[in-house]
């Protein structure tokens, strides 16, 4: 049957609000399933966390306590808290990078902070907002972080650069990787309030932030520049966008929600009148706003879709959730109340629906950020420090039934030929940047030589190869007609035997006539001729 679940965090009020049930006791985050039945299903207890200030992943559930600087993890296998792990500094915003396995955090500072969970490592970032990070969000291809903070900028950061132990080759910094932006988007003129961007995997992907002056940008992420200006009737404090990029949800500090068809017609947006350019600001009209049920609801802290897009559940200051019916644009229900301010709703992954990507592993527990790993210069000469080490369990189920390059590379004798492509293109990208018509004359020249000596090398292994293949065939059959010989001599000796004959005598005179086979040694390559300079 098919199950669809979400879990719902608070902030604890003040005095605490007593639950009727000792299971809601203490309580902080809360799994419900929406459908087929809504209800509650499990507890997390001792966290109290503010808005965008919790992050899931497949197996854990990361949260950043309020009034301290911690972030407590709990187990979503075994549904415990596993771990409390202390930060220098407040944690303000959380988000979890699915695939790369790394927890994001924005501080009180203003800095990122990336913490391998399966590693240890973790690596901070330059201290760029000038105030605490409000909120985070990670593109889905993992290529992008984007940081928003009250200093009214969002910082577009490089994952893969903050992750990296060096520089990519070709570069003239210093062998220490960037922890800076790679660029801002600093069109707001008030606090960022949320921050949401698009399901694509490509280069066309976009960005929706909100601000406290009742505005909201639709931007291009890789170049920052803006697609559409959205004027609220009321400030956003919540956004979160249709799983296929049609519609645009906002909570507003009012309680109501407030949408964006994206492609709807001209005629159908009313534009501003005070702007003349192409692409004037879009007035959304408080008419069109989604009804709170009550004024004493409190302002709509959090936002979260059903899997099909037709649901939509708000979390609000009173303690209320509540589903909405997209297409309708009216409430269905009132799905729960908690009694304490709602800060983090996130609908997780339907249960029963066949999965097309198993992950090859499983995190299971995690490993706690490792300062010595941080500090570490002893990098080698490959770049990673000794003591790196991943702790993973293998999904034997996955393993099993794909025929993939991890198994290859144990299984088979040397590595994969798709291992050895993969390298020439990941450090062909590295020296592009981002295409190769952006390449210099020089730079275009170390691809391209790059390219001939793989192409040379793999000549050389192919013929290494039928060297080796050759050598292993005239051993073997060296070695059967030794055992021939071996067997005609027992036989030679047996029959003198017979006869009353000296048996050794026999064998004697069996290898004057026949000769010993003299077996070649393996570094024989008199029938190769390869050039190897």
């Amino acid at each position: 049957m098919l199950t669809e679940s979400f879990i719902a965090a608070t902030l604890t009020a003040n005095p605490p609000v007593a639950h009727g049930s000792a299971a809601l006791r203490d309580v902080g985050i809360f799994l419900h399933e929406f459908q087929p039945h809504r209800g509650f299903r499990h507890g997390y207890k001792k966290s109290s966390s503010r808005s965008g200030c919790v992050a899931i992943s497949s197996s854990h559930i990361f949260a950043a306590q309020a009034d301290k600087a911690v972030v407590n993890i709990y187990s979503r296998e075994r549904g415990n808290q596993e771990a409390t792990v202390p930060f220098p500094e407040r944690i303000h915003s959380l988000a979890y990078a699915d695939g790369a396995e790394i927890l994001v955090l924005g501080t009180e500072g203003g800095k990122l902070i990336l913490w391998e969970i399966a590693t240890g490592r973790s690596i901070t970032s330059s201290a760029s907002h000038l105030q605490a990070v409000s909120s985070i969000c990670i593109t889905p291809n993992n290529e992008y972080i984007l940081s928003g903070s009250a200093d009214t900028t969002i910082h577009v950061w490089s994952l893969l650069k903050l992750v990296s132990f060096v520089q990519p080759a070709g570069t003239y910094a210093s062998d220490e990787p960037s922890h800076l932006p790679i660029q801002t988007f600093s069109a707001h003129r008030a606090t960022v309030s949320a921050i949401a961007c698009g399901h694509s995997r490509i280069n066309t992907n976009f960005a929706v932030s909100a601000s406290s002056d009742k505005t909201c940008y639709v931007w291009h992420i890789d170049s920052c520049q803006v697609i559409r200006t959205l004027l609220l009737p009321s400030s956003a404090i919540s956004v979160t966008i249709d799983p296929a990029d049609r519609a645009i949800y906002f909570g507003c500090d009012d309680g109501q929600i407030q949408s964006f068809d994206i492609y709807q017609r001209k005629d159908q947006i009313h534009a501003s009148r005070t702007h003349s350019s192409e692409f004037p600001p879009i007035q959304l009209l408080p008419k069109d706003s989604w009804l709170a049920p009550s004024s004493d609801i409190g302002a709509t802290n959090c936002l979260t879709l059903s899997y099909d897009g037709t649901s939509l559940l708000s979390g609000h200051r009173n303690g209320a959730i509540i589903s909405w019916d997209c297409g309708k644009h009216r409430i269905t229900n009132e799905v729960a109340n908690l009694g304490q301010p709602i800060t983090s709703l996130r609908m997780l992954k339907p249960e029963g629906l066949p999965r097309r990507n198993t992950p090859s592993y499983i995190i299971s527990n995690i490993v706690k950020p490792n300062l010595d790993l941080a500090a570490s210069k002893d990098n080698g000469s490959c770049g990673i420090p000794a003591k790196y080490n991943i702790q993973v369990k293998l999904n034997t189920a996955k393993s099993a039934q794909s025929d993939g390059q991890i198994n290859q590379a144990i299984l088979g004798h040397g590595f994969p030929q798709d291992l050895f492509d993969d390298a020439l293109r990941s450090l062909t990208a590295g020296n592009q940047g981002t295409t190769a018509s952006s390449l210099d004359s020089s730079e275009l020249g170390k691809v391209e030589r790059l390219e001939d000596e793989v192409s040379r090398l793999k000549e050389q292994l192919k013929v290494l190869h039928n060297v080796e293949k050759k050598r292993k065939e005239r051993n073997l059959a060296k070695l059967k007609r030794q055992d021939e010989l071996d067997l005609e001599k027992r036989k030679v000796y047996f029959e003198a035997k017979k006869k009353g004959q000296d048996g050794d005598f026999a064998i004697k005179q069996f290898e004057e006539r026949r000769g010993l086979l003299e077996v070649t040694s393996d570094g024989d390559h008199s029938d190769v001729q390869m050039d190897v300079t």
